[in-house]
């Protein structure tokens, strides 16, 4: 193999390291409807940068998110829940059911924060 031959080899090793590392996009468990047993992986797609697993009742939601969307507001509106827990992470799977735990106790401060909030500013209004 002369120069051109290994100039060749080198182009297509070249093209095969850039289709090759097109970027890691995060896994993330993604259901299309809310079960407590969701096994279904998906690369999410360019934008949505965490996982996000949500708890209303007794229905779990688990979809690929985009970080600045993770809060109570946008994703209570998006899945039509008022009452609900949720948290977002940023490692491949990090969203699987038993992230909640038994009764919610490894929900995060700011997570059981935003669903207090609600109930203290009604209190506060109830009593001048």
């Amino acid at each position: 193999m002369g120069i051109q031959g290994g100039s060749v080899l080198f182009g297509l090793l070249l093209i095969l390291a850039v289709f090759c590392h097109s970027g890691h996009s995060l896994q993330c468990y993604d259901c299309p409807n809310p079960t407590a047993d969701c096994k279904t992986a998906v690369n999410c797609s360019s934008g949505f940068d965490v996982c996000l697993i949500t708890k209303a009742g007794l229905r779990v939601y688990n979809r690929c998110w985009k970080s600045e969307n993770c809060d109570f507001n946008n994703i209570s509106t998006h899945l039509k829940e008022n009452e609900l827990t949720y948290n977002c992470c940023k490692k491949d799977l990090c969203n699987f059911n038993e992230h909640f735990g038994n009764g919610g106790t490894s929900l995060s401060e700011k997570t059981v924060l935003l669903l207090v909030t609600p109930f203290l500013a009604a209190t506060w209004s109830l009593h001048p």
